[in-house]
C-alpha cells in the first residue's frame, strides 16, 4: 500500500488512487475519479475536483502528476491533467490543465512563471529570470539554448538593428512567422523540434521565454528588438506574459513539418532520455 499522509477535516474517497510520499492538508476535500502520483502535496482547505462529463471534455478523471503542489484554498475544478512539478499557488482557481513545472495563480489561474526539475519528491524552485548581455554576441544557456543580442545602428532618422548568417544567425532561415494578439494568460510554443532551429525575437512589447531541456530550464524576458533567443532542436520553448502589444516573430530553419514536432512533454523526457 503506497504511503499518504492525511490531516485532520480532510474528505477523501475510499478509492482515492494515490502513489507514494503523498500528503492532504487539513480540511481539504478531494472528490471521486482523482489519481495523485507519487509526492503530490495538497494544502489545507483546498477543494480538488475531476471535471464534469460535456460533449467537448466527455472524460471524468483528473491526474495529478508527481510532484505538484496545489497550495492552501485553491481550487481545481476542470482540469483533467496538473503537470509534474507543477505549482498551483494558494487560492488560486484552476478550470484548465496545467503544465508541467508551471507555477499557476490568480483567478482564473494563469501561468506567471516555472520551476526547475528537481529530485524525486522535492519542489522545484522558482526559475530565476536570465538577463540579456549587454554587448553583441551569443551567450550560452545551460538549457543549451542561446540569447543573441544584435548590433544597434542609431542616426536622426532613428534605429536600426541586423543580423547576418554566420554572425548572430545561427542557421540559415528557410521561414518566418508572426504571433501576436496573445491575452497576457495564454501560453504559446508548448514543444519541441526535433530538426529544427528557431529564432525568437520580440518585435514589439515584450514576451517571457522558457527553455527546457528535460533537466536544465531558464526563463528569458524578450523586450526589445536586438535580442533574441535561440531554441537548437531537442529544446523545449513555451512563450507566456506576453503584453498587449507584444508581436513575437519567429526565424526557422526549416519550412513547416507537422512530424518535426515533439507537443508532448513526456514524450519530449522520454526522447531526452
Amino acid at each position: 500500500m503506497s504511503e499518504i499522509s492525511i490531516e485532520p477535516g480532510a474528505v477523501v474517497p475510499d478509492d482515492f488512487v494515490h502513489g507514494d510520499g503523498c500528503s492532504i492538508g487539513a480540511h481539504a476535500l478531494i472528490g471521486r475519479d482523482c489519481v495523485a502520483e507519487d509526492h503530490v502535496r495538497i494544502g489545507a482547505r483546498a477543494t480538488v475536483l475531476a471535471p464534469e462529463p460535456s460533449s467537448d471534455n466527455p472524460i471524468r478523471r483528473l491526474v495529478i502528476q508527481s510532484a505538484a503542489t496545489i497550495g492552501a484554498g485553491a481550487v481545481v475544478s476542470g482540469a483533467n491533467v496538473i503537470g509534474r512539478g507543477a505549482r498551483i499557488e494558494p487560492g488560486a482557481v484552476v478550470t484548465s490543465d496545467v503544465p508541467p513545472l508551471a507555477i499557476v495563480a490568480g483567478n482564473p489561474a494563469h501561468v506567471t512563471g516555472y520551476v526547475s526539475a528537481a529530485a524525486s519528491g522535492t519542489p522545484g524552485r522558482r526559475i530565476e529570470m536570465v538577463h540579456a548581455p549587454t554587448e553583441v554576441g551569443t551567450v550560452p544557456l545551460p538549457s543549451g539554448a542561446a540569447i543573441v543580442r544584435f548590433p544597434e545602428v542609431a542616426d536622426l532618422r532613428g534605429f536600426l538593428t541586423f543580423a547576418e548568417v554566420g554572425g548572430q544567425l545561427p542557421f540559415a532561415v528557410d521561414r518566418f512567422f508572426l504571433v501576436y494578439g496573445v491575452a497576457s494568460q495564454e501560453l504559446r510554443g508548448e514543444h519541441a523540434h526535433r530538426n529544427c532551429h528557431q529564432l525568437v525575437i520580440a518585435v514589439a512589447g515584450a514576451v517571457s521565454v522558457l527553455t527546457d531541456n528535460g533537466s536544465e530550464q531558464n526563463e528569458i524576458r524578450l523586450d526589445e528588438p536586438t535580442v533574441g533567443v535561440y531554441l537548437p532542436p531537442m529544446v523545449w520553448g513555451v512563450q507566456f506574459r506576453h503584453t498587449p502589444d507584444a508581436v513575437l516573430m519567429v526565424l526557422a530553419s526549416n519550412r513547416y513539418d507537422a512530424d518535426d514536432y515533439i507537443r508532448a512533454y513526456d514524450d519530449f523526457i522520454r526522447e531526452m532520455s
